[in-house]
Formats: structure tokens, sequence, C-alpha cells
């Protein structure tokens, strides 16, 4: 990490800083490693964040690595054999390890869960499942086993089996855990099917449980037959499902619970539309546009604040979506905007005898509108060219929306009024990113909010909502060598200051000047299946483009 330096070590660290921001952006694919990252897709498992971020767990060809990344980025543990690791997973910063084996070596099984004590170096017991174990994750409370088309619920303490839930076919093994003891929850996609009554429900679900299993009783269901984008919430205290969430219309790829375990955040397999909604209600409180092209969206992560979420993709592009008061409002109004012919008729049949028919109908289809999708899933499939994932556009202020990375953003999400008339600054713009299809989607973009503006009023929110959509607060591009990289991200709440070159800050190359300036970011920390872990920093006023700030190659020592 970049922190301020004494003036003395100012030029020689302004010479480097400029060299590594010049070199990390060059077309001939160099980096700051000086090994080939290209072979290292063959060497990568796995890679995870803790639950609070602090460490990095890497399953490895022969064994697993876990690094410190907070304060101070440093590896902590390394374990090697001739056993392929497929999962590996810890419990906060405890010496307490799960880690399931790829499976590939005589003798090695990916049905054989290993709890391991890394200061004794021993393992604590073994537990073998009827299939392939998909994904495994620690509570302080609960451990929890994720196969295809079953889960497993054990007592953390005492390695009992709590329950069992009987899933339909989840072959991916997705999940999302809340972490946060007074809320804590399982997420799963739910079972295609229709449920029409509460009733039905006594002995649905969970099955094969422990001795403290009892009858279901969801709040929720989905009322739609071909659905398969719903989520279902589990309580892992009480050992019950509670509700379910009706996310998307096609098929869930990725979500995510808040710190808080208020929130939870989701992906469809088109990767177009990010959604946010509260676990307690349901209720779609945000939604995004990550892009207009389909793309396979490998991880969502809340801050530590739960105040932006982002979204790594196929598109080696991580997405920063920010969780303010007027993204809420936005999302609010998209949602329940009524058109101005709708108005314009509903004036005209004031007073007729079809009137009650016409105000029980609209009361109908207002109900539909806050479950609705409003079409977001059905973007157009075209190329994955993704061109959207590198649009920032610049604008006069005075018109530019808070979702689009522009204001002082920091200050309202952190302040109880929001300031209307505050001051607000463009976005921080990477000169070396405006590639020519940027250059001509920004332009594009401004010539579609006009033409949204002018006809928003007259269109129904499913098309106003894909006209003006509420876009990333902030963007950055991983530097990667292969297209079929895979990423996860995490993001701070601590602003720290660290010299970036003013390149950033210029509108013109030729007037870009090499000196350093100080400014206060946000870290955001990305780990690759290249094994490269990059450090970029967000200016949370600005937002736009993430500054490149380090990077460390953690398969040096392989």
């Amino acid at each position: 990490m970049l922190q301020t330096s004494s003036s003395s070590a100012t030029a020689s660290l302004q010479q480097q800083l400029s060299k590594q921001y010049a070199n990390s952006f060059s077309n001939d694919g160099s980096s700051f490693s000086s090994r080939n990252n290209q072979q290292y897709s063959e060497i990568v498992n796995y890679i995870t964040f803790n639950q609070d971020a602090s460490c990095i767990t890497i399953g490895l060809k022969n064994g697993y690595k876990i690094f410190n990344c907070q304060p101070n980025f440093g590896r902590s543990f390394q374990f090697k054999n001739d056993e392929s690791t497929g999962i590996v997973e810890m419990l906060y910063c405890t010496s307490l390890l799960a880690t399931v084996a790829q499976g590939e070596e005589i003798g090695s099984s990916p049905r054989k869960l290993k709890i391991i004590n890394t200061k004794t170096k021993s393992t604590i017991c073994d537990l073998i499942f009827p299939s392939t174990i998909l994904q495994v994750k620690l509570t302080n409370t609960r451990l929890i086993v994720v196969l295809e088309d079953q889960i497993y619920l054990y007592d953390i303490t005492t390695m009992k089996l709590l329950h069992t839930i009987e899933t339909s076919p989840n072959l991916n093994g997705l999940s999302a855990i809340s972490y946060n003891d007074s809320n804590s929850y399982l997420a799963y996609p739910s079972p295609p099917k229709t449920i029409t009554h509460d009733s039905l429900l006594a002995s649905g679900i969970n099955t094969n449980g422990g001795s403290n299993s009892t009858q279901n009783n969801i709040s929720s269901v989905s009322n739609t037959p071909n659905r398969v984008g719903d989520v279902i919430i589990f309580n892992l205290t009480s050992l019950q499902p509670i509700s379910v969430i009706e996310a998307h219309k096609s098929t869930i790829a990725s979500m995510a619970f808040s710190n808080s375990g208020l929130f939870l955040a989701t992906a469809s397999d088109k990767g177009t539309i990010v959604r946010v909604f509260d676990v307690a209600t349901g209720t779609k409180i945000y939604q995004f546009r990550r892009g207009t092209y389909p793309t396979k969206i490998y991880s969502l992560r809340f801050s530590a604040d739960d105040k932006y979420v982002l979204a790594t993709s196929s598109s080696l592009t991580v997405h920063i979506f920010r969780l303010g008061e007027e993204e809420a409002l936005e999302t609010k109004h998209k949602k329940k905007k009524k058109p101005a012919v709708a108005t314009i008729l509903e004036e005209e049949t004031e007073g007729s005898p079809s009137n009650e028919q016409n105000k029980s109908t609209k009361r109908n289809s207002e109900e539909f509108e806050e479950v609705r999708d409003d079409g977001d899933d059905s973007d157009v499939d075209d190329e994955d060219e993704d061109i959207d994932d590198e649009s920032i556009e610049v604008i006069p202020a005075k018109q530019r929306k808070l979702s689009q990375g522009s204001t002082n953003s920091y200050t309202s999400v952190n302040s109880e009024d929001v300031q209307s008339n505050s001051p607000k600054t463009e976005p921080l713009i990477d000169q070396n990113r405006l590639s020519m299809a940027r250059i001509i989607r920004r332009s594009s973009q401004t010539l579609g909010r006009k033409a949204a503006q002018k006809m928003g009023d007259f269109l129904p929110s499913r098309f106003s909502s894909i006209l003006e959509p509420t876009r990333n607060f902030a963007s950055l591009k991983i530097n990667a060598h292969s297209k079929d990289t895979k990423s996860v991200a995490v993001m701070n709440n601590v602003l720290q200051q660290d010299l970036i070159p003013q390149t950033y800050l210029a509108t013109d190359n030729a007037s870009a000047k090499q000196d350093l300036m100080e400014v206060s970011l946000f870290h955001i920390y990305v780990v690759t299946t290249e094994g490269m872990l990059y450090i970029y920093g967000l200016d949370p006023e600005r937002g736009g483009d993430c500054i490149l700030l380090n990077s460390h190659c953690i398969l040096d020592e392989y």
C-alpha cells in the first residue's frame, strides 16, 4: 500500500509510482510481477476472503496458503502436500480451518471434509458426505456444508448434525451466509415449483433433519410456476425457513448478505442487473444495471459498512454500487412511476360507469408492480463484449445523478439530511482506459439519457428503467492475462491517505503532470485466479475509475 511519506522520499516514490501506473495498463500485457501469471490459473483451485475480509485463503494444486491483508499484506500460513485442495475456508482469524480435496489423487475424495487446527497442524475431525462437497461455510455457531441437493447444518462447537435441508439441484453449490450473530441466515436457491397455500409446506423443504428439526413455516412463496430466480431465507438459529424472496426471473448466479444480515444482494445468470432486498420484508430496495450485455457474475460482496456492493464478473471489471438515499429513492420512483398517458386516461374515465372497475384493476396492478421484475432480466442477448463496463459519462455536474458516480457521495451517505444544493464534482477518469469503444459509449449514454428524460414520463416504468438505469458509482478494470480469470473483491470502510499521480485528474494526456498528490481513498482488494492481489483506491467523493495503488503476486513462493 502506498501511504504518505516524508518529503525526502517523495521524488523516488513519485518516479516509482508513475512507472507502475504507466506499466499497469500497457498494451503489452506487462505487470508488476516478473513472472508469467497465465500459468497460475492452472495452479489455483480456490480463492476467497474470510468473514471479516482480514485474510485471504487460496487452494492450490499442492496444498493451500493463507495471507493477511489487513493492516499489512503478508503470508501467515502455508501447507504443502501432494493433494490438490478444492475448498479452504477460515473461521475469522482463528486457527480453525475447513478443507476439501479436489479428488484428483489416489485416496483423495471430494466428499471428505477435514476440520484442521493450523496451530497444531492436526486434523480435528473428518466428515464423509454422500456426494461431492460444493461449498463450505463457517460461522461462530454453525458449520454449513452444501451438496448438489442437500445442505447439512452442524453445531460448530460439538460437530453435531442439527439439520439437513433437501434442495432442488444446485450444481454450483450456490448459497450465502449472514455472519451476524443477531441475524444469522442462510440463503439458497428455491426449487422451481408452485405452492398456493402455506399448509402445503408442513413437510416440504426440510427433511432428514436432526433431533431438533421442526415443521416448516415459510411466510411467502412464489406464485409463478416457471420462476427459477427465487431465494429461500433460512434462519440458522431457529433452523426454520422464514421467507422466499422473488429476486429474478432467471437462475440466480450470485448472492451475498450484508454484514448486518439485514440485506441480501442478488444477481442472475444474465448478469445485467444487481438487486438489493430487505431480508425481513423481501422488498426490493435497490436496483442497479451492471451493463447491457450478459456476463457471468463471479461474486457479490458488501463493503464493511454496508454502504457499497462490489460485483466481480467475467468481463474483468469490478463494479461498485453505492447504497445511498438517492439511489433508494430512484429505485422506488422507477418502481412506482406511472406513465403520463395512463394518468390522462384515468382523468378521462373519471365518473364513468366503469370507473370502479378501473380502480379495482389499478389496485391490482399496483400490487403486482410491487413484486414484478420490470423485465430487467430480459435484455437482448448480444455478443458478450460488455462495452458498458468501461463507460464513464462526463456531463455537467448539475445534470449528474448520484448513481452515476459523481457527487459528495461519502458526505451524503453518512449524513441524515441530503443536501440537494451541495456542490458536486466530476468522477475520476483514468485516461489510460479511454478506449474508442468507451468514448463512443460515453457519447451514446449522453444522448440516451437526454431521450429518456424526454420520454420517461410517457413510458411504463419497465421501459424507463432500461432507458435511464441506476448504474455503478465506480468501477475498476483488472489487468489480467486471460479472459477466463476469475476474481473476488472486498472493500474496507477506513479512509486512508495515498499518493497518486495527477494523471488521474487530467482531462488531457498532454497536460497531465507527473507530480503526486495526496487523496483520501477507500481500499479495495481484488484477488484473481492468476495468483494476483490488486489493491485499488476508491474516491468516496467522486467515484468513477478506481486507482491502482499496489499489487502482489501471492504465488511467487509457490
